[in-house]
């Protein structure tokens, strides 16, 4: 016997898994932010010793990534040990299959990237970061990334027509506007919600 669910049922059980989602990402908003700040902080550190300094090896400040990434991986393997999720959702395994796949692009556009003088990289870097935020706030239904991602492709279009120098300085203000401002809202939401 088949269990058959009204048009409202199944629009409510829909709403549940999202919002489900939505308290799962909000709990890990610290990814958004933790990302946002690091990059925001290497791109500072590589603007000031590029301009103030005048530091041949400015670039040197992207080696702070490298100090992320190995965190994050420990961070989330003991997360995974301690945490096993029972219900899986569309939107989880969608939002992890599109974060994956722009780490991946994020890693080989910057080899790209490095092996081309970094001409306009940046520009496209910031068009990635709209397109994260952009989509996952399509899936959350979460109006502050869908607005940050759109304001980071302007701001892509901008960058794109810059000085290397005020790239950087633009990558700062996509990385607030598209990662750092939304990721403090989600959490406030998150924790709103959980009160």
């Amino acid at each position: 016997m088949e269990n058959e669910f009204s048009p409202e049922e199944s629009l409510r059980i829909i709403q549940s898994m999202i919002d489900k989602t939505k308290n799962n990402v909000a709990n890990d908003a610290f990814y958004f932010l933790f990302w946002g700040w690091l990059i925001l902080i290497i791109c500072i550190t590589q603007y000031v010793l590029l301009v103030w300094v005048k530091y041949p090896q400015h670039y040197y400040a992207w080696g702070l990534l490298w100090v992320g990434v190995i965190y994050l991986v420990f961070k989330t393997a003991i997360k995974n040990k301690k945490q096993k999720q029972k219900v899986k959702t569309y939107v989880d395994d969608s939002m992890k299959y599109l974060w994956t796949g722009l780490g991946i692009t994020f890693f080989i556009l910057g080899w790209i990237c490095a092996l081309n003088e970094w001409k306009n990289c940046f520009s496209l870097f910031i068009v990635l970061y709209g397109v994260g935020t952009f989509v996952s706030g399509c899936f959350l239904k979460f109006k502050p990334f869908i607005i940050g991602g759109i304001i980071a492709w302007v701001i892509a279009l901008i960058a794109a027509t810059a000085n290397y120098q005020n790239q950087l300085l633009l990558t700062c203000l996509a990385l607030i506007i598209s990662y750092i401002i939304p990721g403090y809202m989600l959490r406030y939401n998150y924790k709103n919600q959980n009160n």
